[in-house]
């Protein structure tokens, strides 16, 4: 059976990880996420990383990573910065392949971010941070 990594659309991620972050570095499970998220990131600890295929610069993400660093120093955060079709040609061959590949897209090609939620790649995310 063909193993289809499933992968999250970051442009969410992106916009409330930082405050997420900061409310993680005082509190196991802040107020208002589920009540199995102290699991999730047990879970990463263990993964021991997180793969990210990005066309945002990593000049411009770099405090980002930074900063999750600080918070999560087991989850080693494993940058790739690359064109828009690259990325998305990256995931299709490997997730064909039935190998390893990113737990995040964060792309600026909207086009080909939803062809992949199309295809089912893409899981649905509500920022607990949201309200």
């Amino acid at each position: 059976m063909l193993h289809k990594r499933r992968l999250s659309i970051a442009l969410g991620l992106a916009l409330a990880l930082p405050v997420a972050l900061t409310n993680l570095a005082h509190a196991d499970t802040p107020a208002g996420y589920p009540a199995d998220y102290a699991k999730i990131i047990e879970g990463a600890k263990k993964e021991g990383k997180v793969v990210i295929y990005s066309t945002t610069d990593s000049k411009a993400a770099e405090s980002l990573i930074k900063d999750f660093s600080a918070l999560y120093p087991a989850v080693k955060v494993e940058y790739n910065d690359m064109n828009s079709t690259e990325a998305y040609n990256r995931f299709i061959s490997e997730a064909a392949a039935g190998g390893a590949t990113a737990d995040v897209m964060w792309s600026a090609s909207m086009d080909l971010q939803v062809k992949l939620a199309a295809e089912g790649y893409a899981l649905p995310y509500k920022s607990p941070e949201a309200a």
